[in-house]
């Protein structure tokens, strides 16, 4: 059961007015109420409400709920003839959330959880439009790989140009139906995922009305040290263990952050990975994040994955900035890589990566999300897709990374993955790789090209480094074969 002693303050010290969070969300609603040039009274009266309740909430001696901001900005709004700039509505929010998270913990927790479902509703839908989208498409390109079909039988006996032209433009259009195909099974991938972690979070906002609504003390009720006392009795009694399970899930979510971290490093290793995950996944994120380095400290590998296996999945392109920021270094690497790690869109993880590394210019070595997308992600099996997607938004610096880690692997692999892009992706990638820092990784790309067996694409490779003046700089005495192809190609430009 949820904590219900406030952390600061109580309900008397907020109808005082000394309560500085409520105060300050008061005042801000006084100089909004202060635009529509009415008094309190005549407001109360069209609002329904009474005249001291509107007075309480624009003096701060009480948190005014979301319906009556939400009804103050409208009016202002009509009033006025013109929106509230975006920045004045999230100021307002934030303002009231730091006032329910200092009068009404259980209250802020909640809201937390209906903004967090509401997202993921969002999501769901715009898989759902997406999945629309690519329907369609996909019917186009099918459509015109038919009647291309039709159009290379009536001219099958002529064995010309044309007929040469046709079959390229079939393949090219099988390939493209082929991506499209991906592509929606990504999409219906990403639906799926988006509907059960929306189903999740309803059951979880549900769970926690009710138990608020019951209004009983629990877990949290208890000082710690008899929370602590209760716990070893239950594990002391085998049968009692789902008990003490459940005991401790909400002890994760509902007891003080310093609470919480006491009973990390008090329990063993397979209920602290329990304990971890439970805070990854219940709490607010910004609770989740302020306890990062207790999960640190434990320095345990079983704790540390399971949280962050927990908090990966929350991890959306509009939170992975503040996520990994706040993170940083390994930590932020590790989550960042296992919240990629099962999304099958290439343009989803590109977009995830980028607007989790915002503001930052060098980031890490990334170890992590190289080894994720190189390793771990279906079968591009170097992450070449990524790779381009990252360097075509900008992201150089990481996508040097990926391909740091892409040339380690078998050349197998790598004639798979590079097959597998095309003719503006290849140019994307040779241009990032000819201008790569790391000339033994550019080397090392070099020779992985010439053991795919791909005469064009290592001409061409060496034309895009030879106009650059980089080609002097790959390491040729390293390996004959090399050396060889490179000799051959200047031989062939009577250089």
């Amino acid at each position: 059961m949820t904590e219900v002693a406030r952390t600061r303050g109580n309900a008397a010290d907020v109808e005082r007015g000394e309560v500085p969070e409520a105060v300050a969300l008061g005042s801000v609603l006084k100089e909004l109420f202060a635009r529509l040039g009415v008094s309190q009274s005549q407001y109360a009266y069209r609002v329904h409400l009474d005249k001291s309740a509107v007075s309480r909430y624009l003096s701060g001696r009480r948190v005014a709920p979301q319906e009556f901001v939400d009804r103050l900005v409208r009016e202002t709004e009509e009033h006025l003839g013109a929106p509230l700039q975006l920045e004045a509505r999230e100021a307002l929010r934030a303002r009231r959330l730091e006032a329910l998270r200092v009068c009404d913990p259980d209250a802020f927790r909640l809201e937390g959880l209906r903004d967090e479902l509401a997202r993921s509703r969002r999501d769901t839908e715009r898989a759902h439009r997406n999945i629309e989208a690519l329907h369609a498409l996909l019917d186009r390109k099918e459509a015109q790989a038919r009647d291309v079909a039709d159009d290379l039988t009536r001219l099958r006996l002529d064995w010309g140009a044309e007929r040469t032209a046709l079959a390229r433009a079939g393949e090219d259009l099988r390939r493209e139906v082929e991506r499209l195909r991906e592509d929606l099974r990504d999409a219906e991938h990403l639906r799926e995922e988006a509907e059960r972690h929306g189903e999740e979070l309803r059951e979880t906002v549900l769970r926690l009305e009710e138990e608020l609504s019951r209004g009983a003390s629990g877990a949290g009720a208890l000082p710690l040290d008899a929370f602590k006392l209760r716990q070893q009795a239950l594990w002391e009694e085998e049968e009692d263990d789902a008990e003490a399970a459940k005991h401790l899930t909400e002890a994760a979510w509902s007891r003080p952050l310093d609470d919480v971290a006491a009973l990390l490093h008090w329990l063993d290793d397979f209920d602290a990975e329990n304990f971890a995950a439970d805070v990854a996944r219940l709490r607010p994120l910004a609770d989740v994040l302020e306890f990062a380095p207790q999960v640190a400290r434990k320095d345990r590998t079983g704790v540390r994955r399971s949280w962050v296996s927990a908090l990966a999945p929350r991890v959306v392109e509009g939170n992975a900035a503040a996520v990994y920021q706040a993170l940083g270094g390994t930590q932020g690497d590790r989550v960042l890589a296992e919240a990629v790690r099962k999304i099958r869109s290439d343009t989803v993880v590109v977009e995830l990566v980028v607007a989790a590394l915002a503001g930052s210019s060098a980031p890490a070595p990334l170890r992590a999300l190289s080894r994720t997308l190189t390793q771990e992600r279906g079968p591009d099996r170097c992450g070449l897709r990524v790779t381009v997607g990252l360097a075509q938004a900008g992201r150089h610096d990481v996508a040097a990374h990926v391909v740091a880690a892409a040339v380690e692997l078998s050349h197998v692999d790598f004639r798979h993955s590079l097959g597998g892009l095309h003719h503006v992706q290849i140019r994307a990638l040779f241009d990032l790789v000819t201008w790569l820092d790391d000339t033994a990784v550019m080397t090392a790309f070099t020779k992985m090209v010439i053991l795919a067996d791909e005469p064009a694409l290592g001409d061409r490779l060496f034309t895009m480094m030879s106009e650059q003046d980089r080609l002097s700089l790959v390491d040729r005495s390293v390996r004959d074969a090399l050396r060889d192809n490179v000799a051959v190609w200047r031989r062939s430009r009577g250089q």
